[in-house]
């Protein structure tokens, strides 16, 4: 199961960070809400992030019986990661135009 899981999670989190980081660029100067879509959105970056989502699940679900941990992990390095990456894009996004929307 380890052979499958781990591949597949590996790539549903690169999948899903790309279309973060093309979001992003997309939003250089402009604060991106938390639970809304951003002012822009690139495109392909949906279907990427829906893509990463659908391999997400299947891949921690196949890690699961491994040890409760691996979905914990799982969880933490990808939405736990791109929440800490929108919080330090608006920041810098605030500065830079003075504003706060998020």
């Amino acid at each position: 199961m380890m052979a499958f899981g781990i591949p597949v999670t590996l790539a549903a989190l690169i999948l899903f960070h790309t279309a973060l980081w093309m979001t992003l660029r997309a939003n250089a100067e402009v604060p991106i809400p938390f639970w809304r879509n951003a002012q822009t959105v690139p495109p392909r970056s949906n279907a990427l992030r829906a893509v990463g989502a659908g391999l997400l699940v299947p891949g921690a679900v196949t890690l699961a019986p491994s040890g409760w941990w691996w979905p914990l992990l799982v969880v933490l390095a990808g939405p736990g990661v791109a929440l800490g990456a929108i919080t330090v894009h608006n920041r810098g996004a605030e500065h830079t135009t003075g504003t706060s929307e998020a």
